[in-house]
């Protein structure tokens, strides 16, 4: 069993060219990098979840397709939140990542076709044009984006704290924010390991959350709320931070 984990591990790799060049004929037959673009994350998503044998139960499926664009907030467990990220919102979609991505010449420029945004967050200022840069592609494309507000994987299933980031977007751009909370990715993968194994994933997506009243000032106590909200769907209290 531990090689099978091994080798669908190791073809996950494959799974984003595969993608690509299967959405060559979407591009042809449309003249449409839009379309082609959304082909190649869900099928993507599609391969390599089955791949994996990760499966998704969604609860509150309907909030994913309206309103559109809006900004997707997740907590983080596991490395196989990307895939997630990817199969349940599919398409027109731009999402942050870290910089050390690059590291991977020929898969960074593909993901980066497909909406990956890179920031050093430990770089100020590429943070900052990393947020305006998912800004604009709200404004001028149109398109949602999904953050993951902890900024990191946690190590066990424990919400972290969230940061501003995704919240001072959905405010300057007033879209709604929909939360979705994960609930056992790490079953999938744990922080520090490399080897994907099968499971079944329960997704709560909540209803979107109006942000046009929003200010500045009372961000913080929006935030506060939101998270509230993550811990009671999660059955979790802050004790346990």
């Amino acid at each position: 069993m531990k090689n099978l984990h091994n080798l669908r591990t190791a073809l996950v790799s494959l799974t984003l060219p595969l993608a690509v060049v299967a959405s060559i004929p979407v591009l042809v037959f449309t003249w449409s990098m839009r379309r082609s673009v959304n082909f190649c994350t869900g099928f993507w998503a599609d391969v390599t979840c089955a791949l994996i044998g990760l499966k998704v139960s969604v609860t509150g499926k309907e909030n994913l397709s309206s309103p559109r664009p809006a900004v997707f907030i997740l907590n983080h467990q596991s490395n196989a939140d990307g895939y997630l990220v990817a199969k349940l919102i599919r398409r027109d979609l731009a999402i942050m990542g870290k910089k050390e991505i690059s590291e991977q010449v020929i898969m960074s420029r593909v993901m980066q076709l497909c909406g990956l945004i890179l920031v050093d967050r430990q770089d100020a200022a590429d943070a900052g044009n990393a947020m305006r840069a998912l800004i604009d592609a709200i404004r001028t494309d149109r398109r949602s984006i999904a953050i993951f507000p902890e900024g990191t994987r946690s190590h066990s299933t424990a919400l972290g704290q969230f940061k501003r980031g995704a919240f001072l977007i959905a405010l300057r751009t007033r879209v709604p924010i929909v939360p979705i909370v994960i609930h056992n990715s790490i079953d999938v993968q744990r922080r520090g390991e490399t080897v994907y194994r099968p499971a079944t994933v329960r997704v709560d997506v909540l209803a979107p959350i109006d942000t046009g009243t929003w200010r500045i000032k009372t961000l913080g106590s929006h935030i506060a709320e939101v998270r509230a909200r993550y811990l009671q769907v999660l059955g979790q209290s802050e004790d346990r931070q």
